[in-house]
């Protein structure tokens, strides 16, 4: 499998992932999906062997006009961050080092910011998910609730270097 930059042809297949994936990333339509892209640093798949995509990922970095109530959360709280917008491994590739594969990459990539950002939900709880990103040293600074009565971690993982002043 390999990790590459998200290209136009893979779009249908990304948005279709997103799609089955709503309980974890919410919904987009297609302009939607596109417009994210558009604010992207990152934008990556794990494509088989085939060319199947496997999963994606995408980060944002700081300074956009992205309005998700999380993002905006990290923009006012930190100066340098690489936010972890969505993940999506599709369900045939589950437990075979996807998600381990795009994280390797996206934190390798995000050593230009101080920390990577994401949220994990708490209520309902996510178990699996703390666990994966606890094992991978992300530590939960804040809560958030959710539009939707859910609520999140807010989790950060240093990955850059930190300079004084």
């Amino acid at each position: 499998m390999l990790v590459r930059r998200i290209a136009p042809a893979d779009l249908d297949a990304v948005l279709a992932l997103n799609q089955g994936a709503p309980e974890g990333v919410g919904s987009l339509t297609m302009a939607r999906l596109e417009e994210i892209l558009g604010f992207a640093e990152q934008a990556v798949v794990v494509a088989d062997a085939e060319g199947a995509v496997a999963g994606f990922a995408l980060t944002l970095p700081p300074g956009t006009a992205y309005d998700s109530v999380n993002y905006r959360w990290y923009a006012d709280t930190l100066t340098d961050f690489a936010y972890l917008d969505r993940v999506v491994v599709a369900p045939a590739f589950r437990r075979r080092g996807v998600a381990t594969m795009l994280y390797n990459v996206l934190e390798e990539r995000a050593r230009v910011h101080d920390v990577m950002a994401l949220e994990v939900y708490v209520e309902p709880r996510n178990d699996a998910s703390l666990a994966f990103h606890g094992s991978r040293g992300y530590a939960e600074i804040g809560r958030l609730d959710q539009l939707d009565g859910k609520k999140v971690a807010l989790m950060t993982k240093q990955v850059g270097r930190r300079t004084a002043g």
